[in-house]
């Protein structure tokens, strides 16, 4: 599908859920993966493990909060904890598409590779290769590519100025994933094992 300029799509598997990001892909950091334990476990819990790479792990594209418009399906998502004070992370009820990691006052929402492929098949090899691998230490062995243990310095480079222009220009603010307030998530957390009461 093709979009305006400095924009584009993103959808669930079947399509009801769409959102447009209105600065992309100025805005955004490029492609990452995250290897660590706790993506590992949700992914499992929402039975998408097919999501994860082999080696065990989940590539996300970050964009601004403040630059998601919601288009249809906002009533589909669905929001899980693991803990209490986990990540606030995101599916569509529809269809079972896992589609966001966030955090409150974070200007961050982490998208998970296939809500772009969704739309657009070519996506992501259009933003060119992967540019950090982080949690090596929960990681499948055998991955023909360097993972960070952790987080490397060489990792907080690609994703930093990313954070700092967020925060100086409040792009935390007016996620359509949260109320007003900008606290209060669209959909009341959900637990695995435990109450998030």
């Amino acid at each position: 599908m093709s979009n305006m300029p400095g924009t584009a799509e993103i959808a669930c598997d079947c399509g009801k859920f769409k959102a447009s990001l209105t600065a992309f892909p100025k805005n955004t950091t490029g492609r990452l993966v995250c290897y660590c334990g706790d993506c590992q476990n949700y992914l499992a819990k929402i039975d998408r493990p097919d999501r994860l790479d082999n080696f065990g792990g989940t590539e996300i594209v970050p964009v601004y909060p403040s630059e998601i418009e919601f288009l249809q399906g906002k009533e589909q998502l669905q929001c899980n904890r693991l803990t209490k004070e986990g990540l606030f992370r995101w599916k569509a009820s529809c269809c079972n598409s896992p589609i966001a990691n966030t955090r409150v006052g974070f200007p961050w929402v982490g998208l998970f590779h296939s809500t772009y492929t969704a739309v657009d098949t070519d996506i992501l090899s259009r933003l060119g290769n992967v540019k950090s691998r982080i949690y090596g230490r929960d990681a499948k062995k055998g991955a023909p590519f360097e993972i960070s243990n952790k987080i490397s310095f060489r990792d907080l480079l690609v994703v930093l100025p990313f954070v700092i222009k967020g925060k100086i220009f409040k792009k935390h603010k007016n996620s359509p994933f949260f109320e007003s307030d900008g606290i209060t998530p669209i959909s009341s957390p959900r637990g695995f094992d435990q109450s998030l009461e």
